[in-house]
C-alpha cells in the first residue's frame, strides 16, 4: 500500500478541516444543539481496514450512511454510527427527550438519511470552494443492522477500489451520547487531480 505524501496530506487536513466545520454548523442547526469537532486526519487505508473499524468492539456501526462521490474524482463519503449515538441523534432530529428511542425503525432511518445528505452536500460544497474541484454526492444508501454494518460497508465500497485515502473526522454532541463518525473516502489516483488543484490554488 503506497503512502501519501506530505503535501498531499497537508491539503486534504486543510479541506477536511474547513470541510468538518461547516458540518458542524449544518448539524448544530439540525439538532438545536452545541456540536464539537475533533482535527481531521488523513491517511492511506485498506477496504478490509475500514470493513473491521465498522463490524467489530463495543463502538461498532449500527447505521451506516453511504454517498458515492463524482466529478472530478471518484469515491464515497461514509457516516458511520454505533448504536446509541443512532438511537440519541434520532431523538434530536425528531426533537424527542434523548433517550426515547430504542429501536430504528422507518421514521429514523427517514431522518438519519436527510442528515446524511444535508451533512455531506455541506461539507463536499466546503472541499470544492477550497480546493476549486467539481466534486458531487448521490443521494444517500443507509443501512441499519443492531449486529454491525461491516459487510454492508464491504459491498458499497469494494466496485471502487481496494485502498483509499481517507480523510476521518468525528462529530460529538456534548451531555448526549451522540457521537458521529465521518469518513470521506477517494480512490488512490485522486491524489494527482486533488494536488494540481492545490498547486493551482497555491500558485493563484
Amino acid at each position: 500500500m503506497e503512502e501519501i505524501d506530505e503535501m498531499t496530506k497537508s491539503a486534504l487536513q486543510e479541506a477536511g478541516n474547513i470541510g468538518m466545520g461547516n458540518l458542524a454548523t449544518a448539524l448544530s442547526k439540525m439538532v438545536s444543539r452545541e456540536v464539537k469537532i475533533n482535527i481531521p486526519t488523513v491517511e492511506m487505508v485498506s477496504l478490509d481496514q475500514v470493513v473491521k473499524e465498522a463490524s467489530e468492539g463495543s463502538q461498532k456501526s449500527v447505521v451506516g450512511i453511504h454517498l458515492k462521490i463524482t466529478g472530478d474524482v471518484t469515491g464515497g463519503t461514509v457516516i458511520l454510527l454505533p448504536k446509541y449515538s443512532a438511537f440519541s441523534f434520532s431523538d434530536l432530529l425528531l426533537k424527542k427527550p434523548v433517550g426515547k428511542t430504542n429501536k430504528i425503525t422507518n421514521k429514523e432511518t427517514m431522518k438519519l438519511k436527510e442528515m446524511g445528505l444535508r451533512m455531506c452536500s455541506t461539507y463536499m460544497s466546503s472541499v470544492n470552494e477550497f480546493l476549486g474541484t467539481n466534486l458531487e454526492v448521490s443521494k444517500p444508501e443507509i443501512v441499519v443492522n443492531m449486529d454491525g454494518v461491516g459487510s454492508s460497508v464491504k459491498e458499497q465500497l469494494q466496485s471502487l477500489a481496494d485502498d483509499f485515502i481517507i480523510i476521518r473526522g468525528e462529530c460529538t454532541i456534548p451531555t448526549t451520547n451522540s457521537k458521529k463518525h465521518f469518513n470521506m473516502l477517494f480512490e488512490p489516483e485522486a491524489s494527482d487531480v486533488i494536488m494540481a488543484a492545490v498547486m493551482k490554488k497555491m500558485t493563484g
